[in-house]
C-alpha cells in the first residue's frame, strides 16, 4: 500500500510542480506560455536537423555563444554558470496582458535579440523561473542585461538609465517583471487561487499534457505573420499552443477556438495538386483560391517600392481570383540578390487579358508584361493555369522542368503526417535559405498546414 502511494506521488509529483508556476498567472492577463522541463527536451530539439545546425559547433554555433558569455558573466560575478543552466533546465512561463504575441517574436538567432527582449520585458508581464539561489541568479540576470542590481526590502532592481527590471523570490520562484506592481500582483495572486488564470479558464489538462511548450492565449492576444495567415480575420474565443520535440522534428500546433459557429469546410480543398507543381527555389505556397486569407496581398507583398506600383498588381491579382478554382500556387526563392516567383492560378472561365493591357502591359508574342519597379511582370497561359511571374515564360519553363515539388524527398515525407485537405499550405528549404544568406551548408525543412478539426481552425508546424 505504501508502495502503491509512493508510485502515484512520484507520477504526479512534476503535475503539482507545473500547476504552482501557473499559479502567479493573474485571471485578467491575456496569455500565457510554459516551457516545460526544458533539460528533459533539450536533448532532444538539438537533435532535429535544423536546431542541431543552429546549436552545434558545425554550424552557427549558438550553444558555444551563449556558453562562453555566460561564462564571461560567471566570471566577472563569481557566481558559477551551473547557476543559471539549472533554472533553465526546469520550467520557464512567461506571461502578459496588453499585448499581441508574434510567434515569429520568439524565434532569432541572434543572441542579443533575447537580451534585448529580456531588458524590455513590459510593464503588464512577468517571467518566471525555479531556482534555490535567488540572489546568485540574479546577479547572472544583471550579468546578461548588463544592468546594476541594488535591494529595497525583498525586491530586486535591476536597472539602468533606460529600463528596469524589479524580481522578487517566492517559494522557490524567481518573478521578474518590468513594473512593481505587476510583480507584487503575480505574487499576490499566486496565494488567492480564486484570482488565478488557471480557475478562469478551461488550461489544466494542456498544461499537464506531455509537451515542452504550451500556451494559452484569449481573443486575439495571438498572431502570426506568416505569408497569407491572418489569425485575427475571425472573432476567436481563445488559442492553444502546444511544441513536441519527437526525435527527427519539431511539431508546433496552435487551436484556433472561434467564438461563433462558422462553417469553415468550404475552405479546404485538396493539396496532393501541390506535389505536381513546379518548384522553384526554396519556397512553396499552396492556399483554397475562395478562401478567407488575402491571396492578392500575400502576392503583392512579394514587390517593394512605389504603392502605386503594388496597388497594381493586387488589383490585377484580385480580378484573377475571380474566376479562379480550386487552389492558387505560388513558389520562389525569399532569399536571394534577384528573388525569382511564379503564381499559377488554376482558371474556371477564361481571364480577360485586356484588363491587365489596361495597367500598361505590352505583349511580346505569346504573354503580356506589365513594367514595375526596374522589372516587369509577365502573365500568360498554359492550359487552363495562367501564370504570372517575373521571369519570361521561356526562363519559367525552364525552371519549372527543372524541379517539381513531389522531387523533394522532405517534402514527400513531411506531408504524409498532415491531412491533405486543408485551407493552406507552406513548405520551406530552410538548408538553402541560411547557405544562400551565410553560406553555411546547412539541413533543414518545414511545412505548415492550416486546416479544420471539429470547427476549430489548427495551424501546425513540422520543423526537420
Amino acid at each position: 500500500m505504501r508502495q502503491a502511494i509512493l508510485i502515484i506521488f512520484l507520477v504526479l509529483l512534476p503535475i503539482c510542480f507545473l500547476a504552482e508556476i501557473i499559479d502567479f498567472v493573474p485571471a485578467n492577463y491575456d496569455f500565457f506560455i510554459i516551457f516545460k522541463d526544458n533539460g528533459t527536451y533539450y536533448p532532444k530539439i538539438s537533435s532535429v536537423q535544423f536546431f542541431n545546425f543552429l546549436l552545434g559547433e558545425n554550424g552557427l554555433g549558438l550553444e558555444y555563444v551563449t556558453k562562453s558569455l555566460l561564462e564571461n558573466i560567471g566570471y566577472n560575478t563569481r557566481v558559477s554558470p551551473d547557476i543559471f543552466y539549472e533554472a533553465i533546465s526546469k520550467n520557464i512561463l512567461f506571461a502578459s496582458k496588453g499585448v499581441t504575441l508574434d510567434v515569429g517574436s520568439f524565434f532569432s538567432v541572434d543572441l542579443n535579440y533575447y537580451v534585448e527582449a529580456l531588458r524590455n520585458i513590459g510593464t503588464d508581464s512577468i517571467l518566471v523561473f525555479e531556482t534555490d539561489k535567488p540572489e546568485e541568479f540574479i546577479k547572472l540576470i544583471a550579468g546578461v542585461t548588463n544592468l546594476k542590481v541594488s535591494t529595497n526590502e525583498k525586491t530586486w532592481i535591476l536597472q539602468d538609465t533606460d529600463v528596469a527590471i524589479f524580481a522578487r523570490y517566492h517559494k522557490g520562484y524567481i518573478v521578474l517583471s518590468g513594473s512593481k506592481s505587476a510583480l507584487e500582483k503575480a505574487i499576490d495572486v499566486y496565494d488567492r487561487p480564486t484570482d488565478q488564470f488557471s480557475n478562469r479558464y478551461p488550461v489544466k489538462d494542456l498544461i499537464n499534457q506531455p509537451a515542452w511548450i504550451c500556451g494559452f492565449f484569449k481573443g486575439n492576444s495571438f498572431s502570426t505573420n506568416l505569408a497569407g495567415i491572418d489569425t485575427n480575420s475571425l472573432d476567436s474565443d481563445y488559442f492553444t499552443v502546444t511544441g513536441i520535440p519527437n526525435g527527427e522534428s519539431l511539431v508546433i500546433e496552435v487551436k484556433q477556438y472561434l467564438k461563433k459557429s462558422t462553417d469553415l469546410n468550404k475552405y479546404l480543398s485538396n493539396s496532393a495538386t501541390m506535389r505536381n507543381m513546379p518548384f522553384i527555389g526554396n519556397f512553396a505556397f499552396s492556399v483554397t483560391a475562395s478562401g478567407p486569407s488575402d491571396i492578392a496581398q500575400s502576392i503583392a507583398s512579394w514587390f517593394q517600392g512605389a504603392q502605386e506600383e503594388v496597388r497594381k498588381i493586387y488589383q490585377i491579382i484580385s480580378s484573377i481570383l475571380e474566376v479562379s478554382t480550386g487552389r492558387v500556387y505560388l513558389t520562389g526563392d525569399i532569399s536571394s540578390e534577384q528573388v525569382r516567383f511564379a503564381a499559377i492560378f488554376n482558371l474556371a472561365t477564361d481571364f480577360d487579358m485586356n484588363l491587365i493591357k489596361s495597367y500598361g502591359a505590352r505583349d511580346f508574342g505569346g504573354e503580356l508584361r506589365l513594367p514595375i519597379l526596374n522589372g516587369f511582370v509577365s502573365f500568360f497561359t498554359v492550359g487552363k493555369d495562367l501564370i504570372v511571374t517575373n521571369m519570361t515564360r521561356e526562363d519559367y519553363q525552364k525552371a519549372s522542368n527543372r524541379k517539381r515539388l513531389r522531387d523533394d524527398a522532405a517534402y514527400q515525407y513531411l506531408s504524409k503526417k498532415f491531412p491533405e485537405k486543408d485551407m493552406m499550405r507552406i513548405y520551406v528549404d530552410l538548408g538553402n535559405i541560411v547557405e544562400s544568406m551565410l553560406g553555411s551548408k546547412a539541413r533543414g525543412r518545414v511545412l505548415f498546414s492550416q486546416f479544420i478539426d471539429s470547427g476549430v481552425i489548427i495551424y501546425r508546424v513540422e520543423v526537420m
